[in-house]
């Protein structure tokens, strides 16, 4: 992973109330306990949160697969019409020129 912009995370992480003036209020109260603890556990944890995303991932490609390994096409196939012509039944088997094959059955 690379970093895009080095001198500007560099000089944000310099100092350490740049983190917390993101859940102050402009009197230095609480604002949001919530999203500062969260990114407080996120930085003290960083391999914790790593690993829950991997392995939610994989859960994620495992679910995916298993849905498309049961996706069966239940619908019938569409069949070529029969046509009369002149007392004879024929249906056409093949889809293209270099596959057309037909069936010719009497009914006299």
């Amino acid at each position: 992973m690379s970093v895009r912009n080095v001198t500007e995370i560099k000089d944000n992480q310099s100092d350490i109330n740049n983190f917390f003036k993101k859940f102050l209020n402009k009197d230095d109260t609480m604002r949001d306990a919530k999203g500062y603890h969260k990114g407080l556990f996120t930085a003290m944890n960083p391999d914790v949160v790593a690993q829950h995303f991997y392995e939610q991932g994989k859960a994620d490609a495992l679910k995916e697969s298993m849905a498309k390994a049961k996706n069966i096409n239940t619908e019938s196939r569409s069949s070529h019409s029969n046509e009369d012509a002149s007392g004879y039944k024929v249906r056409v088997l093949g889809d293209d020129a270099s596959s057309f094959k037909f069936k010719i059955k009497g009914n006299k």
